[in-house]
This record gives structure tokens, C-alpha cells and sequence, in this order.
């Protein structure tokens, strides 16, 4: 198993076998350790987990975390994940702090993990941050595929429901964690990378408008790409809509389950290959 697949949080990481490492550094439930207990006073701006209102962390649906977006008013962001875990003031505070249980995907076990929300003068989301960055990884998991060994190459796939809010081409914020998640890897991993970036829908809606929605979210993975150091003229995309099919689910219409059964189809898929001699 080469550098790039080992450096990043991968579907099949999430299984048994992957998770190891994880659990080796952060424990079953990642209990706070000696060097988080006084974490505000050491100047990283995250308070102690051991002042906060919960015994440990609170469990948190994690389609809830993958919903907050910039701009969200404070009774948004309340309404997806609660107020906030530890005492923030009461009068024009900009910072939130939670302390969120996440579920690994293998058994029982999960991750305590601490999340900050911050708001602009006006009170409207601006952004937010994880203390580790695990955590982030266990939202947005990242399939790798080995291709070829002469040259180098291997395909990566995200899915598009968490990269994008449903008929948009915009990052959410997780989205964009995981795409410079992605960047940095390769730039860590491949000397001169050559990335092809392939959008894909479902077969709902016109063909036309797939078409274009697939290929404008493949060109703003590029772009976040881009300005995140990879050379803009190292980078292709495309978008096939709903071409090439990873599943096929029954169903004329776009119900619940048959859009869930298609999530699988609504991808990025990232191929990079090494193009160094």
C-alpha cells in the first residue's frame, strides 16, 4: 500500500482493518489526554474538553454536520446541531464549541472530537474548524483506487452528496476539507501529477442539465484544486452526468429510497497519475 492510500481516510479504512492507526493514536473514544486539558490557555483557541456540559461528547448525526454552510443564522446552526457544549457567553459571542461523538463505521466504536463554529459581525456563520483532523475524514470517507503501477496511477471518489448541497456547484464546507485533503496528499505523494476530474449525476432531471451540473462541480473541484497548489494546467475536467452508472436502482421516480439506492452514481471521481520520468 503506497503513500497516497495510507495518508488519507478511505471507505474501506473505515472497515476494520483501516481503522487500526486511528485507534492506535485516538483510543476507542479518543479520551482528553494531559496536553488537552488547559487547551485555550496554550493559545490554540479551543477550550478543555473537561469543561464542557456533556460527560464526554454528545452523539451527532453526522447528515446534520454536513448540512451547516456559511451564512446559517445561529437558530440554524442550533437546529442542526444544538447549542453549543460549553459556556460561551451570552451577548455577541462569534464562537461556538461542541464536543461530538462520531461512529467509525466498525462496531461499537468512535471518535470524541471537537468542533468550533465562528460567526461574522452580523452573526452569520463564516466558518468552522475540527481540533483533529481524523475527525473531518470520518464525514467525508474517500475511496482510492490503485490503476497502475507504469506509470503511476490511481483514482480517487468522493461522493457528490457531500461535496455539494442538493442542484448546486458550490463546496459545502466539509466538501472543501475533503478536496484539500485530496490536494495535499498528491502534492505530498506525486512529483509532477497529471489530475483528470470526471463529474457524475444520477439519472434524474434532463441529460442536458446533468450534463452541465456534472461538469460545473467538476471545474469547481479543479479550481479549489488550483488554489490550493496544484498547477492549474495539470488539471482536466469533465463531466458525464449520468453516464457510467456505479448502480442500478428500480424506480421511475425520484422517491426517498431510489434516490438513496442512486447516491452511489452522484460522484467526483479523481484520477492522478504521475507523469515524472
Amino acid at each position: 500500500m503506497n503513500n497516497l492510500r495510507n495518508s488519507m481516510m478511505t471507505k474501506a479504512a473505515l472497515g476494520a482493518a483501516g481503522m487500526a492507526a486511528i485507534f492506535a493514536l485516538a483510543g476507542c473514544a479518543s479520551p482528553p489526554s494531559n496536553d488537552r486539558t488547559e487547551l485555550r490557555e496554550a493559545g490554540d483557541g479551543w477550550p478543555a474538553l473537561s469543561s464542557n456540559w456533556h460527560d464526554g461528547g454528545k452523539f451527532v448525526d453526522p447528515e446534520s454536520v454536513l448540512r451547516i454552510s456559511a451564512n446559517q443564522t445561529k437558530d440554524q446552526v442550533r437546529q442542526l446541531i444544538g447549542s453549543p457544549h460549553f459556556s460561551e457567553g451570552f451577548f455577541g459571542v462569534r464562537e461556538w464549541n461542541y464536543v461530538f461523538n462520531l461512529y467509525t463505521g466498525n462496531g461499537n466504536d468512535y471518535l470524541t472530537c471537537q468542533y468550533q463554529v465562528h460567526f461574522d459581525r452580523d452573526m452569520a456563520l463564516e466558518s468552522t474548524r475540527w481540533r483533529d483532523a481524523q475527525c473531518p475524514a470520518l464525514l467525508v470517507p474517500i475511496e482510492v483506487e490503485e490503476v497502475a503501477d507504469e506509470p503511476r496511477e490511481e483514482k480517487l471518489t468522493l461522493s457528490g452528496d457531500v461535496l455539494f448541497d442538493f442542484d448546486s456547484d458550490t463546496l459545502t464546507l466539509e466538501g472543501q476539507r475533503a478536496v484539500d485533503r485530496v490536494t495535499q496528499t498528491i502534492r505530498n505523494d506525486f512529483v509532477s501529477p497529471n489530475v483528470l476530474i470526471i463529474g457524475y449525476t444520477d439519472r434524474f432531471g434532463s441529460e442536458a442539465y446533468n450534463l452541465a451540473l456534472s461538469n460545473s462541480r467538476a471545474e469547481t473541484v479543479g479550481g479549489r484544486m488550483a488554489s490550493q497548489g496544484i498547477n492549474r494546467s495539470s488539471i482536466t475536467t469533465a463531466g458525464r452526468g449520468m453516464a457510467d452508472p456505479v448502480v442500478e436502482c428500480p424506480g421511475r421516480t425520484a422517491t426517498p429510497s431510489v434516490t438513496e439506492c442512486l447516491r452511489p452514481n452522484r460522484r467526483v471521481e479523481i484520477t492522478v497519475t504521475e507523469t515524472a520520468r
